[in-house]
């Protein structure tokens, strides 16, 4: 086991990274795995819906569903009335809010995942250096002499690493997780659009 006294500074500092970056793991994964995909059924109550003309029964379908996929759907369907190029802006708009929504906290477990190796490294640093003003102060070599600033260099660079690789891949499981979704939400909007060009081409070729 790592201890602080032989790690120093650096090392409390690794802790304090060590749980943040738990904290946010936890908190993305238990609200991620709350995010439904799989939106074929939403899709078709949807279009059917708006097929009968009843946009309020859509509306109430997204509702029901919930998560990104409801939230993404409910900020389009308002400007169905307004045509294609309406509805497409309000669900790019909602797209960029869901990436932003989703992704909350990413960007700190990927820094924590680049800078923990490198505090690891700085407390090489700082070790030997220590290591070594003992070695000339002393002007002999023993190992009890060497011991604090090797043991310091040698417990920083184990705990920058033992942070640095666990974040790294809590990173990208979890950023790899967000990307699935986004996935998902930009093929129901093309799948929306498509619906939705299709049956104003129909009316018009009636009304034609």
């Amino acid at each position: 086991m790592l201890r602080i006294e032989q790690g120093g500074w650096i090392l409390v500092v690794l802790l304090l990274l060590t749980i943040y970056a738990a904290y946010v793991f936890f908190e993305r994964y238990l609200a991620l795995r709350k995010e439904r995909l799989g939106g074929e059924r939403l899709m078709r109550e949807v279009e059917a819906a708006l097929r009968r003309g009843q946009l309020e029964a859509a509306l109430e379908a997204a509702r029901a569903h919930g998560g990104a996929m409801g939230r993404f759907l409910l900020a389009g369907l308002p400007r169905v009335p307004f045509g294609v190029a309406a509805v497409d802006a309000a669900l790019k708009a909602a797209l960029l809010e869901e990436e932003v929504r989703l992704s909350r906290g990413l960007g700190g477990l990927s820094v924590t995942a680049q800078v923990a190796p490198l505090f690891g490294l700085l407390g090489t640093v700082t070790g030997m250096i220590r290591a070594f003003n003992v070695l000339a102060a002393q002007g002999q070599t023993t190992a009890r002499l060497l011991a604090g600033g090797i043991g310091e260099a040698l417990f920083t660079t184990a705990g920058g690493l033992v942070v640095g690789i666990p974040a790294l891949f809590a990173y990208h499981y979890l950023a790899g997780r967000v990307e699935d979704i986004l996935t998902e939400l930009e093929q129901r909007r093309e799948e929306l659009l498509g619906f939705l060009a299709e049956v104003g081409h129909a009316a018009k070729t009636a009304q034609g």
